[in-house]
């Protein structure tokens, strides 16, 4: 699914009006679970937040190894990405990024947080900026939100059939580009957890 959905990235950074392979990801997205009809999950602060937890039957100990170990494989340099770890309480906290090509961001840098106790986990993703070589880090929360609504609101005032077409690919666009954040959250809790799942080796 990964592989798709960056295939599909590539083609419609490359190509223009591409409405139909907007589309086309948006529905993709939508099948597989991943799509909030192209909002970004906000916490109490209008902040992008991404949230999972789980039940591996295992100590707090050895959830906490495969933790760390999981961090080193996927991120590369464990103590580069570790910016505060505590065996004791079971708490891991990771800074790192990840590419997100949409149309403003080439990366995601974000804090991820997890916690772990027996027989349980939960992992905590906060602080998203949205960044690229000639952009300064932008916060990612409720003005994505906004410009969709923004967008939705100009599609259903338009009367012009020109300009009501065009309407519409802007918000197709907003949408895939937070569609495409999601995906990158997503992604990356879900191979938390089949990583916190498998047997520590």
């Amino acid at each position: 699914m990964k592989d798709v959905i960056l295939t599909l990235q590539h083609i419609i950074n490359s190509k223009n009006n591409l409405k139909y392979l907007n589309l086309l990801l948006l529905l993709l997205l939508t099948h597989s679970g991943f799509s909030q009809n192209g909002m970004l999950p906000l916490d109490e602060k209008k902040n992008a937040t991404y949230t999972d937890k789980a039940s591996p039957q295992k100590p707090k100990a050895e959830l906490y190894k495969a933790a760390q170990s999981w961090v080193g494989k996927v991120f590369g340099n464990y103590e580069n990405a570790v910016t505060k770890q505590d065996p004791e309480t079971g708490l891991l906290v990771i800074n790192t990024y990840i590419p997100a090509k949409t149309k403003l961001y080439d990366y995601i840098r974000f804090d991820l947080t997890i916690v772990c106790t027996d027989n349980h986990y939960e992992a905590h993703i906060t602080r998203l900026d949205g960044t690229a070589q000639h952009r300064s880090p932008t916060r990612l929360g409720i003005n994505e939100n906004n410009l969709v609504t923004e967008k939705e609101m100009a599609v259903k005032t338009e009367n012009n059939r020109k300009k009501r077409a065009e309407a519409e690919e802007n918000l197709e666009n907003a949408r895939i580009d937070n569609e495409i954040i999601n995906a990158a959250m997503y992604n990356v809790l879900g191979s938390l957890k089949e990583h916190m799942s498998q047997k520590l080796q």
